[in-house]
């Protein structure tokens, strides 16, 4: 049961993200258009870069060159990093800006050949012997010519690097034959010479006869004739080794001098010029461009989020202002102003309005208890959040129920029921305080509303220099009595909470109240200070209303997924 919860609670995360982000769609697109058109700028003011290519094969080393002084191989692996080092190397480039005069030419004056390096990059092809040297500049033409200098003129040095190389090997060898025994040892240490099978069977029959002639000391004189004899046999081979190790020696200098006049290094392939430019990428700067669009108006979108105070759905309602949820009103953006703004309610009892009023009507008898038939406040934190709207619709949905309803403006300084009924706003409320006994009967400030068989209404009336001293005499609980034993339901229409306390003064008489947010914009900092205030007065609040509910698309009332697209405009 608990794997479930988690995979609930997750599959609603997920939702709140989506239904964030489709609250912010129009946001996230517009930055995703920008970051198309920025890429698109970027295209056609980033100058064209063009890259041409030569292929190069470096060989082995023929036979790993001798290093005389260390006696030792080259790593392969070494070689070839040299290689490609000495394809960019200083000496090179310096040599190819003189050769092409680039001095002389606009882009390259006052700077030095080293600069070349940075149109240049060696890129060896795995598993072969093969290097594309390519070279990226704004002139097709040029990147191929300056490719191919460059590869020119390093098969170049390498030759000559080579030529010299071998003729330093073979003076060395030329001059540790001609010197000391010691130096000449080391020649006959040389692996060509140490690996010879003829002079290892001399060595060997050297090395018996050596034995033997000690043998024979140990019993004649060196004038022995068979000492002397054998003497001459050893003499005999050691010349024979010393011959054979010349030999080799004269052929390793024919071979080295063939080896080292060979280039090992040769363009397999000139560079061509390429009028295809390699940059900028159009297709990939604008797909960069898109998704980095994308991803900021995402990030936005979250941030704004983030900082959002205003109560936009159920969830938030009590995670925010910490009381239950009684429903939601859709907003409609093209409403007929020439109906009522009851009118879904009589006209179109089918549509979205007109159930979510009628749900509105349950939630709040729920929240009431037992007590259904006690008066009830409506009000706001702010004015223009819908609150008369609300007080309109569910005066008629509890009509509907057979129920005789009196709805009340309670707001003397801003009423507006007057407008909502089509109705003038000749006589009402400010009226009861008058001297003249015949106006300030109850009865007759309260008028039938057409359209329905028990509801009534009560305007606020002309507007009163002092509406907050009327309302805080004794006269306004007797009206209030009046009215409660007279109608079945008293609905009264308060001002907004803030900044008058006209709602306070008749909290003194009516103890609950049904607090209306609007989508999206209330301050839920502000409407939590309104509710507090509210609370103070005694006042107790049975919930929260949300009005101009706009959400399209994936929008949801609480936990559950609905698709709004009509509504009312109950501005």
């Amino acid at each position: 049961m608990e794997n479930i919860q988690l995979n609930d609670e997750e599959e609603l995360n997920i939702g709140e993200y989506i239904a964030i982000l489709l609250k912010h769609i129009w946001l996230i697109l517009g930055i995703s258009i920008f970051g198309i058109v920025a890429a698109v700028i970027v295209n056609i003011f980033m100058r064209p870069e063009y890259k041409s290519a030569v292929l190069i094969m470096i060989d082995k080393e023929n036979s790993g060159y001798i290093d005389t002084m260390n006696r030792s191989y080259s790593g392969e692996e070494d070689y070839y990093r040299t290689q490609y080092k000495l394809l960019t190397s200083r000496t090179i480039l310096e040599k190819v800006f003189e050769n092409l005069n680039l001095g002389e030419q606009e882009q390259f004056q006052n700077k030095k050949p080293k600069s070349l390096a940075k149109f240049l990059k060696v890129s060896p092809i795995l598993r072969s012997r093969l290097v594309n040297l390519e070279a990226t500049t704004y002139d097709p033409k040029f990147s191929a010519e300056l490719a191919n200098a460059i590869a020119v003129q390093y098969v170049e040095d390498n030759v000559n690097s080579r030529i010299t190389m071998g003729k330093d090997v073979i003076k060395a060898l030329e001059e540790s034959e001609k010197s000391s025994k010691k130096q000449k040892e080391l020649l006959y240490s040389l692996p060509q010479v140490v690996n010879s099978s003829f002079i290892k069977d001399l060595k060997k029959d050297l090395n018996s006869l050596t034995v033997k002639e000690a043998g024979l000391l140990s019993k004649y004189t060196p004038q022995h004739p068979e000492v002397v004899a054998l003497r001459k046999q050893i003499d005999t081979i050691a010349t024979r080794i010393e011959r054979e190790t010349n030999r080799i020696i004269q052929s390793l200098k024919i071979e080295l001098s063939g080896q080292f006049s060979a280039n090992n290094v040769r363009i397999v392939d000139k560079a061509l010029p390429e009028y295809n430019p390699v940059s900028p990428k159009k297709k990939l700067n604008i797909a960069i461009g898109a998704f980095a669009g994308l991803l900021l108006g995402i990030l936005i979108a979250l941030l704004l989020e983030f900082l959002d105070q205003s109560v936009d759905n159920s969830d938030e309602v009590e995670k925010k202002l910490h009381l239950p949820f009684l429903g939601q009103i859709p907003f409609e953006k093209n409403r007929d102003k020439t109906k009522t703004e009851f009118s879904p309610l009589i006209d179109d009892p089918l549509s979205i309005t007109a159930e979510n009023i009628r749900n509105i009507r349950t939630m709040t008898y729920f929240a009431m208890a037992d007590n259904h038939n006690a008066p009830l406040l409506i009000t706001s934190a702010f004015k223009g959040e819908g609150k008369s709207f609300l007080s309109v619709n569910l005066a008629v949905a509890i009509a509907q129920l057979n129920k005789k309803v009196l709805i009340i403006d309670g707001d003397m300084r801003r009423g507006r029921l007057h407008r909502a009924f089509f109705i003038e706003n000749d006589c009402g409320l400010s009226n009861i305080w008058t001297s003249d006994p015949e106006k300030s009967k109850y009865e007759n400030n309260v008028r039938k509303v057409n359209h329905t068989d028990s509801l009534y209404v009560m305007t606020c009336g002309k507007r009163p220099p002092n509406p907050a001293e009327l309302l805080n005499t004794p006269k306004l609980g007797d009206f209030i009595q009046w009215a409660l034993d007279n109608f079945d339901q008293v609905i009264i229409d308060c001002p907004a909470t803030m900044p008058v306390s006209d709602t306070m003064l008749w909290g003194r008489y009516i103890e609950q109240a049904v607090f209306v947010v609007k989508c999206g914009e209330t301050n839920a900092k502000a409407a939590e200070l309104a509710i507090s205030q509210l609370k103070k007065a005694g006042i107790k609040i049975l919930g929260v209303i949300l009005s101009f509910y706009k959400r399209e698309g994936l929008s949801y009332y609480g936990k559950y997924s609905y698709n709004y697209k009509y509504g009312h405009n109950y501005s």
